[in-house]
């Protein structure tokens, strides 16, 4: 699990700086490492798309990731949440 961490915050990362994309590849590392991340999963994709839409993940896409994510990443969640 410690490598599909790593791709989780590389995801989080990733969105924190307006980078869909690479928090897509990043969490689907992620999953592929670790198959019970398919929720984080999920809520990556819901922030992407919305990055995408309108430029910015939304405090309520940010709640939701920071509510499946593993406890541990909760502070990388409200590092990059703007």
């Amino acid at each position: 699990m410690a490598g599909a961490l790593g791709d989780l915050e590389e995801a989080i990362a990733a969105l924190g700086r307006g980078d869909p994309d690479s928090a897509r590849l990043a969490v689907a590392r992620a999953v592929e490492a670790d198959a019970s991340l398919f929720a984080v999963a999920d809520a990556v994709a819901l922030a992407c798309a919305e990055l995408e839409a309108e430029d910015e993940v939304s405090p309520q896409a940010w709640n939701v990731l920071a509510d499946v994510c593993p406890p541990e990443l909760r502070p990388a969640v409200e590092f990059w949440r703007r």
